[in-house]
């Protein structure tokens, strides 16, 4: 094919697109556009609710982990995850052989003590004995000064080495009740009444002792009273100020549909923290009892604080009002107020009080069973408006640029 050839059928091409699109653009300019008659609505009575929202994890009262002063191979565990456990029930065995040998030594320990103590104190019962006897001795000119000074010296050692072996004894006797308490603590007992939320040991494993390891020692439990529950939400600082100590809310959790349960907030952070550049406060949330019985620990809930609720008000949908300046007066100011649309599409002027979730409270101006206009709006007509307008822009382009 050849250059001439290539040149018609591309000019032949783009004639076409031209035609085309002028065609369509004139066609979508011609076309009345259809508007959407307005929704007739009836003034009707119902509740306004105005409240702080937000989501949080449930919680329970405290989380208690069990671990041992003792370190060695579980011998058996008692109780399983879920159980229900009273205080003081026994909940895991260690073998004592390790501990037991550590009583001993401690003992042996505390027994040296005691003798290195008696020692001390023996010779210092001596010495002074002697410096009694010199001393007498020394006012009837039988012994010399110098030996009376030397004894007396060796008093003061000796009732020094006393005071030392008597510190020894007692840091040797803690020693001895420490080990014992390890030996005891081989029958791990329940500190608190609850729920085994977790259990981390199996028999035959070894543990380390919570006092003597770096790391804190083995977690073998844990224990968690879940008869009240509490849920921590994060507020955002525009709705915190609205809190207060003692108001109700409404939980729900995606868990269990349909079901709602009430709480209390019981404790607002008094300092906020910073998350993703938004200032947030930490509330907490008790559920009550009934709550309690159902929901879970990390559980997923949502809270509702109501922060006021008018009852049996009359409402309409947002969008039925329309805002417009009303005249003061001579020499006032114009006044900025509501009207609404009548189902003869006549205004309405109305007095609007509390707008939540595109309902408004209307305080005066319609009465009960009124019928209004709700404007609708077509989202797909504003674009097909915005696609012509394009198409034509586009075009006149086109138009300009096969003119140049």
């Amino acid at each position: 094919m050849n250059e001439k050839k290539k040149r018609i059928l591309i000019g032949t091409g783009v004639a076409a697109l031209v035609v085309g699109g002028a065609l369509y653009w004139w066609k979508g300019r011609s076309t009345p556009s259809k508007t959407t008659p307005p929704r007739i609505v009836t003034v009707a009575r119902g509740n306004l609710r105005v409240a702080v929202s937000a989501t949080g994890v449930v919680e329970p009262e405290y989380v208690v982990e069990i671990k041992s002063k003792a370190s060695g191979e579980v011998e058996s565990v008692f109780v399983q995850e879920g159980e229900v456990v009273p205080k003081g029930k026994k909940l895991v065995k260690i073998n004592p052989i390790l501990e037991k040998r550590r009583v001993n030594q401690a003992l042996s320990e505390v027994r040296m003590a005691r003798a290195r103590s008696a020692a001390a104190w023996s010779k210092r019962k001596y010495t002074a004995a002697q410096l009694a006897r010199d001393r007498k001795l020394l006012k009837k000119g039988l012994v010399s000064g110098d030996a009376v000074a030397t004894l007396a010296k060796e008093v003061a050692v000796h009732t020094g080495e006393g005071m030392v072996a008597n510190a020894q004894l007692s840091k040797a006797t803690e020693a001895l009740k420490e080990a014992q308490d390890r030996l005891t603590e081989t029958q791990i007992i329940a500190p608190v009444a609850g729920t085994v939320l977790d259990r981390e040991v199996q028999p035959g494993q070894m543990v380390a002792s919570g006092t003597n390891s770096v790391s804190g020692g083995t977690t073998l439990l844990r224990i968690a009273n879940l008869k009240q529950l509490f849920i921590r939400v994060k507020v955002d600082e525009a709705d915190v100020a609205k809190l207060r100590r003692k108001q109700t809310a409404t939980i729900t959790a995606d868990a269990l549909p349909g079901k709602s349960f009430t709480g209390t907030v019981l404790r607002i952070a008094p300092r906020g923290t910073v998350e993703s550049n938004v200032t947030v406060f930490e509330v907490v949330v008790a559920v009550d009892k009934q709550g309690s019985t159902v929901l879970k620990p990390q559980m997923s809930a949502n809270v509702d604080v109501v922060i006021e609720e008018r009852l049996n008000v009359l409402l309409v949908p947002q969008r039925a009002l329309r805002r417009v300046s009303r005249s003061g007066g001579a020499g006032k100011r114009r006044r900025r107020g509501y009207v609404v649309k009548n189902a003869k599409g006549e205004d309405q002027p109305v007095r609007v009080g509390r707008i939540v979730g595109g309902q408004a409270e209307i305080t005066s101006g319609l009465s009960e069973g009124a019928r209004i206009q709700v404007s609708v709006r077509r989202a797909s007509a504003t674009r097909r408006r915005r696609g012509k307008a394009t198409s034509g822009r586009n075009m006149r382009r086109i138009m300009g640029g096969m003119r140049r």
